[in-house]
């Protein structure tokens, strides 16, 4: 379970224990807080309340762009997404925001697919197809929409949004 936070000046104060330890000092959060994030997604079990499970991500990413070494983060963001691949997590959320915001996150993106696409991993993808591509590029990220849709491991909400997001990248190109 993800300890309560509390925001304290600039940085967050998690009270309560994360994995048996006790993480009640600025200093140990600050020298930790990638480490922090990684046990909290780790933990992350969506509850039914969508709205809730925003929030909660949001506490935990609170300041993760400021600290370095979040790429190592970067597996365990997909783990989550690949665990519960069809919970509302935020559109696109505090995850995407955060995985789009680290540089070299595409490759990461193309693995996770491969392995199970969901819900938000094929909506990154559209989000992709949506800027400025050059052709060879586009249809790579084509061809794993189109992996995606025929995925075994895909749920069916994986699957469906695969081939929307396929329509919507055809009716693009025609129109």
């Amino acid at each position: 379970m993800v300890p309560p936070a509390v925001s304290v000046g600039l940085g967050v104060l998690f009270l309560g224990l994360i994995r048996g330890q006790l993480i009640d000092d600025r200093y140990t959060l600050m020298s930790n807080s990638v480490d922090l994030t990684i046990e909290a997604l780790r933990d992350f079990v969506p509850s039914e309340d969508d709205t809730d499970n925003v929030h909660r991500l949001y506490q935990i990413f609170e300041e993760f762009r400021t600290v370095s070494g979040k790429e190592r983060a970067l597996s365990v963001m997909f783990a989550l997404m690949e665990r519960f691949p069809d919970a509302d997590l935020g559109s696109p959320g505090p995850i995407v925001h955060e995985l789009e915001a680290i540089a070299g996150y595409q490759a990461m993106l193309r693995d996770s697919l491969r392995r199970r696409p969901t819900h938000l991993t094929v909506w990154m993808v559209n989000r992709i197809l949506n800027s400025q591509l050059d052709e060879a590029e586009r249809k790579s990220w084509l061809n794993a929409l189109r992996e995606a849709s025929n995925h075994p491991l895909a749920s069916e909400l994986a699957k469906e949004d695969s081939q929307e997001f396929l329509r919507h990248q055809a009716e693009k190109t025609e129109g």
